[in-house]
């Protein structure tokens, strides 16, 4: 494998970084307590403070271990590698993890990916190639897993199928939001900043005993107002601003030993003035009157800043989601115990979308989404001195009404304006109906006192019913995203109803072999079964296109190893997986090849083959280093791969896989120096090298992301027993221009967009902790 030219601008930006901060801990050594500095004496005690990330609990398996004894691929942050890496919502983490990809794309939709696995396709047809779940409970749709990132004790990636343990399958992987537990002492704290575009940030956090320690309680928020990084020139408007609140509050009741019960409540609250627009990339021909005579027509190029859009509706993108989770588990015996979670959540989001870019409504977006989903999962286990098992089922409802719409009065079909041929509007409304229900076991056996079993099975049956009902509007003057029509109400003329209804089940399961080679290195093997569910197009507009597709499957094969060295003082993880990935969910744009009208759709177009090394580094030299890297490597191809291309059936398995850089890398350093008279300094730096990337199924050369590197840090002043700290913090410090979603409407109606990520920005923060 040779590695990237970009390589190059890591060792220029970002290695002096970390080598400054190295020889800065050096030359401080002499001055501090030394750690042990004799590889071979046996007889110092082992110093779990220099172990890195490996000292994290995590619950990956679903129950308490280290993170250096769980054999899979897991990274995991707790919270102050979260702060370090100046994470305010769920995706900032994403380039401290090998191979992960996490965005924000059109709307507020999560554009997540794991290995080359994931959806790009935000509509609640689909589901997510990689699940997110909070406090335990699966988020069902992509918009509200842009989680705020606050009152969080840790956060957890599991990389691979998730097939065994986990309530919904997902075969990409998992994220796993872990919010703290309420203290049992009363305390707080807050988090406050400005920085520019307008940023405001206020964080806090209050929590303690209500009744002795048997009954705790928290309360925590979180605040954030931002401009937006762009401005629309059309509108005279900004773009894409923020104004959103979250909350959490818990209740935790502990009556005796052997039993503990909790209730967590949480919502968020979104209300932008604007939404985010997408960026011209080519022309776009259009028609500035298309009932003149004859129509006035117009050109429009591509725009000239990748911040500055041209779109003539941008005023929706309102977002409101909360849910309770209800969480109890009983010790029935030193062995035995039975814990029962509890979800439901509500969301209701409302967008009107310009995916044209273009001033005129060629292709112009409403969509008014209200989804409700429970959950519940009973799970007993048992923890012998040779056998762990945790077996149980799950049960997953979920209701979604959406009534989507667009414009599209100034497109041409055939160079005629579509007005002419056709109304040019339309609404429709898609009632979906999940239902899922699940039995697992999952057991690991020591066989001796280094080596282990482990296996799990799950099986799953999935049951899907949906229907779609459509109005059209043949007045011109009637636009859809912007008089928002009351639906079947008589304005417009019903067109048919289709609906549909099919189930599926799947067996998932998980075998792995583990091996202490010493105490301090693991090795391990593993194979496992992913799945995600079929369903139903929620854009088809016809029987024949309504006709249930498939669910995707992939086996994913790992060999790894795990090892702790220098006593504590750093770790190393690697891991190469394959995985053999069928029946791929994608969706393709274009247009019929005897009506030129657009045409979507949603089939199971594909066979893919992946696969890659991980690899994960921490150290802690001294007191006051702390340095930690990883490197993911990616060859994915597709094996079989046909889809709609000038509207006839073509084989294009040449094409890359979205979201799938061959390389990613990332390295970061934390060094603290003292000052005296109970001051401290604190340096923070990392820098994340992404390559070349398709992000979107066509593979467009326009629309196709370079490679680039990005650079964040920080610098604190605090106290050194950590009840305060004033920081100045930067992030994306190259002003990389980075397209995170692309849209290829080059067949209809002629124009190729896409959505750009963060631009440079900084802040100023104080914490406090009382």
């Amino acid at each position: 494998m040779i590695f990237p030219p970009a390589f190059a601008s890591i060792m220029n930006r970002a290695l002096p970084v970390s080598l400054w901060l190295a020889l800065a801990g050096a030359a401080n050594a002499q001055d501090e307590s030394p750690v042990p500095s004799d590889p071979e004496d046996e007889s110092e005690p082992r110093d779990d403070r220099f172990a890195g990330v490996d000292v994290i609990q995590v619950t990956a398996r679903r129950r308490e271990e280290l993170l250096r004894d769980v054999p899979a691929s897991v990274s995991a942050f707790g919270e102050q590698q979260i702060k370090d890496l100046q994470a305010d919502r769920l995706n900032d983490i994403q380039y401290a993890v090998p191979n992960l990809y996490f965005e924000q794309g059109d709307g507020s939709n999560a554009v997540i990916f794991m290995r080359g696995i994931g959806q790009n396709d935000s509509l609640a047809f689909v589901d997510s190639g990689v699940a997110v779940y909070l406090d335990g409970v699966f988020i069902a749709r992509s918009q509200a897993a842009f989680l705020d990132v606050f009152d969080v004790e840790r956060i957890e990636v599991l990389r691979g199928p998730q097939g065994t343990l986990y309530g919904r399958n997902s075969p990409g992987g998992a994220i796993k939001f872990i919010s703290s537990p309420a203290p049992h002492t009363l305390s707080a704290n807050i988090e406050a900043g400005i920085g520019n575009f307008g940023e405001k940030v206020f964080k806090g956090r209050i929590g303690g005993p209500l009744a002795g320690d048997r009954l705790r309680g928290k309360l925590a928020v979180a605040t954030r107002q931002h401009n937006g990084f762009a401005n629309n020139s059309f509108l005279d408007s900004q773009d894409g601003d923020t104004e959103s609140f979250a909350w959490r509050t818990a209740l935790e009741w502990t009556p005796n030993q052997d039993f503990s019960a909790s209730a967590i409540f949480d919502g968020k609250i979104d209300r932008p003035d604007r939404t985010r627009s997408p960026i011209r990339l080519t022309d776009v021909f259009a028609f500035s009157d298309p009932l003149a005579d004859p129509p006035e027509s117009v050109v429009f190029g591509p725009n000239e800043n990748s911040f500055v859009a041209e779109t003539n509706v941008n005023d929706l993108n309102d977002i409101s989601s909360w849910g309770v989770t209800l969480r109890a588990e009983w010790r029935i015996s030193q062995a035995w115990s039975l814990e029962s979670i509890t979800g439901y959540r509500e969301m209701d989001f409302d967008l009107v979308l310009d995916t044209d870019g273009a001033p005129l409504p060629l292709i112009d977006v409403v969509l008014f989404q209200d989804q409700e989903q429970f959950s519940q999962e009973l799970r007993l286990s048992y923890a012998g001195s040779r056998v762990n098992f945790t077996g149980g089922v799950f049960y997953f409802h979920d209701d979604d009404l959406t009534l989507s719409g667009f414009d599209a009065h100034s497109a041409s079909i055939f160079g005629f304006p579509l007005i002419a041929f056709a109304p040019g509007a339309q609404l429709a409304d898609t009632d979906q109906e999940t239902e899922s229900i699940a039995a697992f076991a999952h057991a690991t056996i020591d066989l001796t006192d280094r080596f282990a079993l482990e296996m799990g099975l799950r099986y799953t049956v999935d049951d899907k019913s949906s229907k779609r009902r459509f109005e059209i509007f043949p007045d011109p003057n009637l636009r859809v995203a912007q008089t928002f029509p009351e639906f079947l109400a008589g304005v417009g003329i019903p067109g048919p109803v289709i609906s549909g209804s099919e189930d599926w089940d799947a067996i998932t399961p998980r075998f792995s072999l583990s091996y202490d080679v010493t105490p301090d290195v693991m090795a391990f093997a593993s194979a496992a079964r992913g799945f995600k569910s079929g369903g139903f197009d929620g854009r088809a507009a016809s029987e024949f296109a309504f006709q249930p597709f498939d669910p995707e499957t992939v086996w994913t094969y790992e060999a790894g190893v795990k090892s702790t060295l220098a006593r504590g003082r750093a770790s190393a993880n690697v891991t190469y997986f394959y995985s053999d990935y069928q029946d791929l969910q994608v969706t393709s744009f274009g247009r019929e090849a005897e009506t030129g009208f657009f045409q979507s759709l949603f089939t199971n177009a594909a066979e893919a083959r992946i696969q890659g090394i991980e690899l994960e580094l921490a150290a802690r030299p001294t007191r006051a280093l702390q340095v930690q890297a990883s490197v993911g490597y990616l060859d994915a191809e597709y094996e079989e791969f046909e889809t709609l291309v000038n509207g006839e059936t073509a084989d294009v398995s040449d094409r890359d896989l979205i979201n799938s850089p061959d390389w990613n890398a990332h390295l970061s350093g934390n060094y603290t120096i003292a000052l005296g008279r109970g001051l401290e300094l604190a340096l923070h730096a990392d820098a994340s090298y992404r390559g070349e990337v398709a992000n979107e199924i066509t593979d467009s050369p326009v629309l196709r992301q370079d490679e680039y590197v990005m650079l964040n840090a920080t610098l604190g002043l605090g106290s050194v027993d950590g009840k305060w700290e004033l920081r100045a913090g930067g992030r994306n410090l190259t002003d990389a221009n980075i397209i995170v979603q692309g849209f290829n409407l080059s067949e209809f109606p002629g124009v190729q967009t896409a959505f750009f990520g963060t631009r440079r920005s900084y802040d100023l923060r104080l914490f406090y902790y009382f």
